[in-house]
Formats: structure tokens, C-alpha cells, sequence
């Protein structure tokens, strides 16, 4: 009788792959588990590839891969989304007098400084009064302090008296978009984002631009939409953009134009709603801020430039711009020059006609600020 061999080859091919499919099980649960963390503690996390146009048409064409990530981040949402509870606002006195005051281009600064976000801006004023406000909920990550700062007295735009053959051989003007897809109301599908520049920033910079030309200014606008199909290249692919059309021999003021957006029934949102707009000449205007990434070796140079466009929008057009942002850890690509501008018009709380009426007030803005910088 024979005595049946046993199939080591086959034994130990079943061992291995048990093995390999407890690796890869581990590394997909470590996986989920650290973008379970990231959601809980608020940050972004990107998993799909955005249908930008919000049609079916498109959403069918997606391949198996995306409908697959685009079901795991479903999954994560409902399954570590945080509880309603944690959005609510908290009034605190427990910082108090703790402001820090710098000097800026020999004015006063009144600053504050937060664990991820930090609010600063000018006021001479001692009778600003302040009321810290910290949200457990918002894009921001983390904590800011907001300002209240007094009513300015309204002023009427000057005339505009600048010579710009002069600015253009002294300046090279560059409007781009990092994210150029970022939509406003009406347009609420694709997650407020859309290549339909009737509702996009990037129609919105084509507005700006078209204004700043018929100053006689050289105005550049780069129309990439650095932030498709691949969100999470956005800032690279803008560098590589604005590199290619720097100056060598002007100075470079580079206007990177965002919107700003709120998750939907978040702490931040129910800020936003209370200064997204604002009254300028009987028209309704979305409010718009300035962005200052800190990380930034050229930080002070971007501060004292950003501060004059603030100054100036306050004697032009008072409460058309917020108290300005800056972000701790971040760049925003503004290391490529010192007059490096992120501004935010408008958020996914105001209509596109709010927008652009803000776009025409910017415009004039930028004309007096262009002058002044060039001289």
C-alpha cells in the first residue's frame, strides 16, 4: 500500500498568502484608522475624485476606482462624524489682556495668537472692544479670536490719477487660482465647485483682471484650474504656474483669488453668516479677507504688504473686507514673492451676484494700491 506524500508546496503557498492577506489587512485598518482620526479632529481628508460639474453625465464616466474611494468616503463621513454638540460656540474670559502689540510700518498692530489661526488687524482705536469666540467645529482646525472693531465712517472712491505706462514697467501683475473650481450660490452641486465661470472664482478673476486692463495696467491672469481633476496637488501645480511668469526685473504682485466655505451647519458657518455680507452704496457686497500664510521666510514683508491693501480697502469701501487671516505652519506659495496676495471673495454663503459686485469694488481697490506700490 502506498503511503500518500504530502503537498509541502502547497501548504506553505497557503500559509503565505494567509499571510499576505493579514498584512494587507492591518495596513488597510491602520489606514482607515488615521483618516478616522484626521476626521475627528477636524482636518481635511480627501479620498475621491470631485465630480466638479455636478452632471450625471460625468458622474457615470467615473471609473470603478473613484466610485469605489467615493463610497469609502461616504462610509467615513456618516461612520466618524462629529457630534452635533461639539459645534456649539463658547463664549470665554479666560484670556484676558494677553493681546500683543507690534509695530507695522510705525502704526500699532493688534494681534492675537491662537493654537492654529491667528487674526490680526490695525486699529488705533482704544475703545475696540473684544469678545473671544472659539469654535470646536470649523475648517479652521483649531481656534481664533474675533475683533470687533468700530464702524468706519463710508468714504467715496477716489479718482484714480496714477500714470501706468510707469506701473507696468515697474510691476508685473499676476492673478491666478489655486482652487480654481470653488463655486457660489446658485450653484450648490459638486460639493460648491464647478468649471462653469458664470459661478467659479476663476470668472470672477477674469472680471478683476479685465477691470485692472482697463486701467491701462498689464494685468496677467493664469485661468489653470490647478485643483482638478487632483485637489490635493492644488498648491503645487499653482507654483509651477506662477514660476513660469515671474519677473526677473519688475517686482511681482501675485493675487491668488479663493472663495471662502463652511461645512454645512458647522460652528464656523454660523459665524460666516453673520458677516458674509455687507451694505456699500444700496448694493449688498460678499465680504472678503486676506489669507497670510506664516510659515513663510518673507512672513513680515507679506504682512506690511497686506496691511496697505487693508488700509486702503477700509478708506475706499469700510466693512467690504474682514479682519485679516493669518494661518500658523502654512505657506500658500507666497514665499515666491513679498507682495504675494491670497484673497478670499465671498464664501459658499453668498450668491454670484454679490460676488461680482464685490469684483468691481476690489478692482478699484487694487488700481489705488497698484499706484501706491509702484511709486
Amino acid at each position: 500500500m502506498k503511503r500518500r506524500r504530502r503537498n509541502k508546496g502547497g501548504t506553505k503557498f497557503y500559509m503565505g498568502m494567509s499571510i499576505l492577506c493579514l498584512v494587507i489587512l492591518f495596513i488597510g485598518y491602520s489606514y482607515v484608522y488615521n483618516l478616522s482620526e484626521k476626521r475627528k479632529s477636524g482636518q481635511d481628508i480627501t479620498t475621491i475624485s470631485i465630480n466638479y460639474s455636478g452632471d450625471e453625465e460625468s458622474a457615470d464616466k467615473a471609473s470603478p476606482i473613484d466610485k469605489i474611494m467615493s463610497y469609502f468616503n461616504i462610509f467615513l463621513e456618516k461612520t466618524f462624524k462629529e457630534d452635533k454638540d461639539t459645534s456649539r460656540l463658547m463664549e470665554s474670559d479666560m484670556l484676558k489682556a494677553k493681546d500683543v502689540f507690534k509695530n507695522i510700518d510705525s502704526q500699532e498692530e493688534k494681534k492675537t495668537v491662537e493654537e492654529d489661526l491667528e487674526i490680526y488687524q490695525e486699529n488705533n482705536d482704544p475703545s475696540i472692544t473684544e469678545k473671544q469666540v472659539y469654535l470646536a467645529d470649523n475648517r479652521h482646525e483649531n481656534f481664533f479670536r474675533v475683533i470687533e472693531s468700530p464702524t468706519y465712517r463710508s468714504s467715496a472712491p477716489r479718482d484714480s490719477s496714477f500714470d501706468a505706462a510707469s506701473v507696468n514697467e515697474k510691476l508685473n501683475i499676476v492673478l491666478f487660482h489655486t482652487h480654481a473650481t470653488e463655486a457660489y450660490l446658485p450653484h450648490e452641486e459638486g460639493n460648491y465647485r464647478t468649471q462653469d465661470e458664470r459661478y467659479n472664482v476663476m470668472g470672477v478673476g477674469t472680471k478683476i483682471t479685465a477691470n485692472l486692463q482697463g486701467y491701462g495696467i498689464n494685468a496677467m491672469h493664469l485661468k489653470d484650474y490647478n485643483d482638478y481633476p487632483d485637489y490635493n496637488s492644488s498648491y503645487a501645480n499653482s507654483s509651477q504656474a506662477v514660476k513660469k511668469v515671474l519677473s526677473d526685473s519688475k517686482r511681482n504682485l501675485i493675487i491668488d483669488i479663493h472663495r471662502d466655505g463652511a461645512d454645512e451647519n458647522s460652528a464656523y458657518e454660523r459665524i460666516l453668516s453673520g458677516v458674509k455680507t455687507t451694505q456699500i452704496n444700496g448694493k449688498t457686497a460678499a465680504t472678503c479677507t486676506l489669507v497670510i500664510g506664516d510659515k513663510n521666510g518673507n512672513y513680515e514683508e507679506l504682512k506690511k504688504n497686506a496691511q496697505k491693501l487693508y488700509e486702503k480697502a477700509q478708506e475706499m469701501y469700510p466693512g467690504l473686507f474682514r479682519d485679516i487671516i493669518i494661518r500658523p505652519g502654512a505657506y500658500f506659495n507666497q514665499y515666491l514673492s513679498d507682495y504675494a496676495l491670497l484673497i478670499e471673495i465671498g464664501s459658499t454663503l453668498n450668491h454670484i451676484d454679490e460676488v461680482n459686485y464685490s469684483a468691481e469694488l476690489l478692482s478699484e481697490i487694487l488700481v489705488e494700491y497698484i499706484g501706491e506700490i509702484s511709486k
